[in-house]
């Protein structure tokens, strides 16, 4: 494989990743500050945001269906198929939502309306992220493959600040203006992020190992099938592993802003500032975290960025009540920028290293949606509890718990990374990971 070939497969995974957080963060994000009143007028502010969220987690819920069925089409048909057809699906919905009508325009049509453009970037959704790690993985070398892997989580920042850039930028404007047409704007955009996405994605070549697999005729006819009965322990313990990232990046991304704006009375701009401090920190810890992972070992480095979370889960709220602006922003990088973007880089080599190439895709796609139902409650779920418990503390607990079960799962998985990196091998990830 030449190097420009490679050059241009992490650059499409890189750009398919980047949508992929866009759409979804500008999503979260509209959910918090006008979704609510626009789709889900209601007498009461906190029963309008609680049926936004929940709109807003029924595309987690269709999540893993979708991934596993464009999964299993990139075990079979190839890696490259599915990720054109997730980045259309992705970019025309998110579109679609900016040309809604309100709640106010058309009635009850608008809500349904807009779940059933969620759940066609749901779909979408579903497997890109899986299917970038497989790319990138299956395109390095072993010597380097913790860092390239890690290049999808970079998309991830970059899909986040994009969109956070875009909100700020409207912050300034009028309530009654940002309601009326300024929330729109972030998601017309995603029509222009397709097409840059389609332009480099269409000239990237297939994945050599899937390559190499058509070739000889190994293609497994039903890999989910395949990889249940050969991989079942280790689709469990990765899908344990990745459940902090996803419970995170909804906690730290979406619910603290509804959290500071909402209960702390603050405005948007801190938590807003905040999530794009941490996700420039993240451009810088991601790499960093993936040459670690790649000189000491997956399973060090993964624990590191998960015993982080647990440590600074009510620190964060602590940092949070005061109210200060700069001390809301430092919460968010330190727990956000730091923690999670560490447990994010490395769970992309590590995942891809744990399935054997004829069900990678599957595998890794599986072992990622699994999660992405309790994802995509998480807002739900923390406002609940705060509405409950009236404090922050039962949403701690939360946080904290969630990363010490999936330590616990790092530690009872193998540790993946080759201990021969100078051969270069690239068949031997799922054997060095059964052993």
């Amino acid at each position: 494989m030449t190097s420009s070939a490679r050059t241009r497969a992490i650059a499409s995974n890189l750009v398919g990743t980047v949508l992929e957080w866009y759409d979804f963060y500008i999503y979260g994000t509209a959910t918090s500050l006008a979704f609510g009143s626009l789709f889900f007028p209601s007498s009461s502010a906190l029963a309008g945001t609680l049926a936004a969220f929940a709109t807003y987690a029924i595309g987690f819920v269709l999540r893993p269906v979708a991934g596993v069925v464009l999964a299993r089409w990139g075990d079979t048909l190839g890696r490259k198929n599915v990720m054109v057809l997730c980045l259309v699906l992705m970019g025309a919905a998110t579109g679609g939502i900016g040309l809604l009508p309100t709640y106010a325009q058309v009635g009850a049509l608008a809500p349904v309306l807009l779940v059933l453009l969620r759940l066609v970037q749901s779909i979408g959704a579903g497997a890109e992220y899986g299917t970038a790690i497989t790319m990138s993985a299956e395109h390095s070398t072993a010597r380097r493959r913790g860092l390239l892997s890690s290049m999808p989580a970079l998309g991830v920042s970059l899909g986040i600040l994009l969109g956070t850039g875009v909100f700020a930028s409207l912050s300034g404007l009028p309530k009654a203006e940002f309601l009326a047409w300024g929330w729109r704007v972030p998601f017309l955009v995603g029509f222009a992020l397709v097409l840059v996405g389609l332009y480099i994605r269409l000239r990237v070549d297939e994945s050599p190992e899937f390559t190499e697999l058509k070739s000889a005729g190994a293609i497994v006819r039903n890999p989910i099938r395949e990889l249940l009965r050969t991989h079942r322990r280790h689709v469990v313990l990765a899908a344990l592993a990745r459940a902090t990232d996803a419970v995170g990046s909804q906690v730290f991304n979406v619910f603290a802003i509804s959290y500071c704006t909402g209960t702390l009375g603050m405005s948007s701009g801190p938590a807003l500032t905040g999530v794009m401090a941490a996700n420039l920190t993240g451009l810088a810890v991601i790499p960093l975290a993936g040459r670690c992972a790649d000189r000491w070992g997956r399973k060090p480095v993964f624990l590191t960025g998960l015993l982080f979370v647990a440590v600074a889960g009510f620190p964060f709220f602590w940092l949070l009540q005061t109210r200060e602006p700069v001390l809301v922003v430092l919460a968010l990088v330190l727990v956000y920028g730091i923690g999670i973007k560490i447990a994010l880089s490395v769970s992309g080599a590590y995942l891809a290293e744990m399935f054997d190439p004829r069900v990678r895709n599957s595998g890794v796609n599986l072992a990622r949606s699994a999660s992405d139902p309790l994802a995509g409650f998480t807002p739900l779920i923390a406002t609940a509890l705060l509405a409950l418990a009236g404090s922050y503390w039962a949403v701690g607990v939360f946080v904290v718990g969630t990363a010490l079960v999936s330590a616990g799962a790092v530690l009872a998985g193998p540790e993946t990374r080759q201990p021969h990196p100078a051969g270069e091998r690239r068949g031997g990830m799922a054997e060095q990971a059964r052993s």
